[in-house]
């Protein structure tokens, strides 16, 4: 302390660790290690410090806090006081209320690179988590920035309706331009991510007809990756069922792969599952007859090509399918 009211700062430092060492708890040896290291520049030393103040003295850790925003620390306050949200709350009700004050003009802050404005978001988020119009701005930022998934993740987290039926008209633009950016670089996947976030948001006026279009243009790429037996075919036809589960198209596509990549045991049950809810298609059981019959499992073969011809007569496949497995007969 000494050696502190006398700005020798990195000597108090020193001596604070040495008196740490000894007694890593002891309160004073931390509020002088914390004052020292922010007095040298040294926030990281400042935040470790502040942040083994909290357990046992939280009005000096509060303090402490107090004195990185005065030296214009704002994130390096929030790290600690993201350590122990309801104790500083405790001590002192302003406190935490200023720090996500000043983290969302950093956020807002246009010159400021997008990283660096996602990150104050991020940190006055996790101090403010139902801070309805902070959530928004973020989601605002997070669409300028063509972060997908983020955005996707963040809309799930607006509870407030009142706050977001405010502010739908420029998220649905926003959503929809981005949408149809994807759309237009060919990604197909991006396109529909957009489309599903702001569809949790309510925002289905951002996708017009656009959402048809992507999903013919991921069947078509997804059919060419399969046709061409690229070995990431199935990755494909998987991703394609997961984002369009009722889809028999989609389905069809990912039992060709799983067929194609010998897969047969997951084919059988993808196709089983849709029949015994009642809502397989002709091609289902095709599918599940080419699926069986690469089993050896003939008899279920015969079955689902008998399937197929009831819901679509004289099926193609299924008829030649049925040529292979009955032979000699009609």
């Amino acid at each position: 302390m000494a050696l502190f009211k006398l700005e020798r700062f990195a000597e108090a430092a020193e001596e604070a660790r040495t008196a740490l060492a000894i007694t890593p708890d002891d309160n004073i040896a931390l509020r002088t290690l914390a004052r020292s290291t922010l007095s040298l520049g040294d926030i990281e030393g400042t935040i470790a410090a502040l942040t083994d103040l909290l357990p046992s003295s939280v009005n000096e850790a509060v303090a402490g806090i107090r004195a990185l925003l005065r030296h214009g620390e704002v994130q390096a306050a929030a790290r600690v006081s993201a350590v122990a949200p309801a104790r500083i709350e405790s001590c002192d009700s302003e406190v935490l209320p200023r720090i996500v004050t000043l983290l969302r003009q950093q956020a807002l802050r246009k010159q400021n690179p997008a990283p660096e404005r996602m990150a104050a978001f991020e940190m006055a988020l996790a101090l403010a988590p139902d801070n309805a119009a902070l959530r928004i701005d973020f989601l605002r930022l997070l669409a300028s920035a063509g972060e997908a998934g983020a955005f996707a993740h963040n809309a799930k987290l607006v509870t407030d309706a009142t706050a977001l039926a405010d502010a739908s008209a420029t998220l649905a633009r926003d959503v929809g331009n981005r949408a149809r950016q994807a759309f237009r670089d060919q990604r197909w996947q991006e396109a529909h991510e957009w489309l599903q976030a702001g569809g949790r948001l309510g925002l289905e006026q951002a996708a017009g007809d656009l959402a048809e279009r992507i999903k013919a243009r991921r069947l078509a790429e997804a059919r060419k990756v399969l046709v061409a037996k690229e070995p990431d075919s199935q990755e494909h036809t998987a991703a394609l069922l997961a984002d369009y589960p009722e889809d028999g198209a989609a389905r069809s596509l990912h039992a060709r792969a799983l067929i194609a990549n010998r897969h047969y045991a997951q084919a059988k049950t993808l196709l089983q599952a849709v029949s015994a809810q009642g809502a397989a298609t002709a091609d289902d059981y095709v599918q599940l007859a080419r699926a069986c019959r690469a089993s050896q499992d003939i008899e279920n073969a015969i079955g689902a090509c008998f399937d197929a011809l009831a819901l679509r007569h004289e099926d193609p496949t299924a008829l030649v399918l049925l040529g292979h497995l009955l032979p000699g007969r009609e």
